[in-house]
């Protein structure tokens, strides 16, 4: 009886440090190149369009806060929106006065990552809300993705790819302003 429990204590102890999970704080890092001069381009177009814009920050809806996959809880996810917000967002809205103003008031329904053969995928899901000149106007929906391959199986691995998701997910709300702008003139 002895060598069974001698032999089950190490599996039990090795099957449950298996299944911890890791926290890894979300950082805002540089940008991309592809990511900036696509976000450059966009802040052009809506330089030269007849609408003024308020972007709110993205606000974090979801029901755990943490957890992005099976194994890897990502910590300080608004924290990391309202930094873009600030650092990357406010920089590219035009500061002139216009007579027609389009809002977004973005909600990160989802945020998470999967393994799929030797890749890491990010997918980020949110919901704006939209309103011209102060009146409710409508929402949609808005989708960032990613794909990396994964090199190292690292929890790192997985916070990078909800990131690039989180970013092209933003890309694509900035994206969407002009089309806004253009059902209100």
């Amino acid at each position: 009886m002895k060598k069974l429990s001698t032999l089950i204590l190490p599996l039990a102890l090795i099957s449950t440090s298996a299944l911890a999970v890791v926290d890894v704080e979300m950082k805002v890092s540089k940008l991309p190149k592809k990511v900036s001069k696509e976000q450059q381009e966009i802040s052009a177009q809506l330089a030269s369009s007849n609408c003024a814009y308020v972007v709110n920050p993205v606000m974090d809806i979801r029901q755990n806060k943490d957890a992005i996959s099976w194994k890897v809880n990502a910590t300080g996810v608004q924290q990391w929106f309202n930094a873009v917000h600030q650092d990357v967002i406010t920089p590219l809205i035009p500061t002139a006065s216009k007579d027609i103003v389009v809002e977004v008031t973005p909600k990160l329904n989802m945020l998470y990552t999967y393994n799929e053969q030797l890749n890491i995928n990010g997918m980020a899901v949110s919901t704006v809300d939209y309103s011209i000149n102060g009146k409710p106007a409508g929402q949609y929906h808005v989708r960032g993705f990613n794909s990396d391959t994964n090199w190292a199986n690292g929890d790192n691995e997985y916070v990078d790819s909800a990131e690039h998701a989180a970013q092209h997910l933003i890309t694509r709300i900035l994206k969407k302003l002009p089309e806004i702008c253009g059902k209100a003139g």
